[in-house]
């Protein structure tokens, strides 16, 4: 099985960008919307956009911009990163992305997370303080509603279901569910006992967590019979650059990616030696020139075994045509030396 490449977004909103620039919420909105046609165009297999409840990121419903994309492409898959499937009604969550899988003659999916911000929770009423059980239960009956169209459920957070009828159904034959992982050991362990694929996501993780993390998955799938059915995706920062000065001259907008965006606001004080440590071989940070980062991907390739690897490549607020230089670096130079790969 060849190797699939593609491009995520968490859709943050600088507006004020590093180098001067500002942008409003509709032009961020037509970013991402014009990334994602330009994946496709370039050949990349999938296009993910995150989920997020707060006024720092552009995109609350991603069912709702990867239809305005999945109108102006062909072939690319898509999906999120991730759908925070822990405040939300996985009855909605199943009808918006069927709904998807229809517009876009199959080509949806959907990647669920238990999330890694207190503003869904707050929002949606759900008690945070039971998050993974909320997530477990609410993970539990969307693969349900996947898999019967019509079905009687009770549990302890949302109200019963008696016969119900849930449509529509998607236009492919099972619509894909993944799980993203941020480095829980019990998430990872949870994807492999269901036989999900599971996605993850770095942010500079040594290799070595990132191999056991992957050991964890693959060893409880296997003890639970589903060997045949795993598939891992790695998600993580990346900017190729043309040289290596270029690719080191984005720092100021790396500090701001993950900088607090708002004073009180949580977020990572990134340094000067932070953001040169992740130039390391053993990081899992890909931000540098293309024989670099294909050097190292190569390396966690041979460690991991990934069948999936996701570029997260418009952050910070970089200019779109470094943005769209890095895109297709990734799409015409990384991909190719590596998608072969078993």
């Amino acid at each position: 099985m060849t190797i699939e490449f593609g491009i995520a977004s968490l859709t943050e909103h600088v507006r004020t960008t590093a180098d001067g620039r500002t942008v409003t919420a509709p032009e961020r909105v037509q970013q991402l919307i014009d990334l994602g046609v330009r994946a496709d165009q370039l050949g990349l297999d999938n296009f993910a956009l995150g989920e997020h409840h707060s006024p720092d990121f552009a995109v609350s419903s991603p069912a709702v911009v990867l239809a305005a994309i999945g109108a102006r492409t062909e072939h690319i898959t898509l999906g999120t990163a991730v759908t925070v499937l822990s405040a939300l009604d996985p009855v909605r969550v199943f009808e918006d992305f069927a709904t998807l899988d229809q517009t876009s003659s199959g080509r949806a999916e959907v990647t669920v997370g238990r999330g890694a911000f207190i503003e869904p929770f707050t929002i949606f009423g759900i008690p945070v303080e039971e998050y993974d059980a909320v997530f477990d239960e609410k993970l539990a009956l969307l693969l349900r509603l996947r898999n019967n169209e019509t079905l009687s459920w009770r549990g302890r957070f949302r109200s019963p279901l008696v016969d119900a009828e849930i449509g529509p159904r998607p236009a492919q034959a099972v619509l894909p569910i993944w799980v993203g992982v941020g480095g829980s050991p019990e998430s990872a362990a949870r994807a492999g006992r269901l036989g999900l694929p599971m996605i993850f996501g770095s942010l500079g993780l040594p290799m070595a967590q990132v191999k056991t993390l992957a050991d964890i998955y693959r060893e409880a799938g296997e003890h639970a019979g589903h060997g045949d059915r795993l598939r891992l995706g790695f998600g993580a920062h990346f900017f190729a650059g043309a040289t290596a000065a270029e690719s080191r001259a984005v720092f100021p907008f790396y500090r701001d990616f993950l900088g607090p965006k708002r004073p009180g606001r949580g977020g990572m004080v990134v340094t000067r030696a932070h953001f040169d440590a992740g130039f390391a071989p053993q990081s899992t940070r890909y931000i540098g020139t293309t024989t670099e980062i294909i050097d190292k991907l190569g390396a966690l390739h041979e460690l991991i075994r990934f069948d999936r690897f996701q570029a997260l490549l418009d952050w910070g607020g970089l200019p779109p045509n470094l943005v769209d230089d890095a895109l297709s670096r990734l799409a015409t130079e990384v991909a190719p030396a590596l998608r072969n790969r078993s």
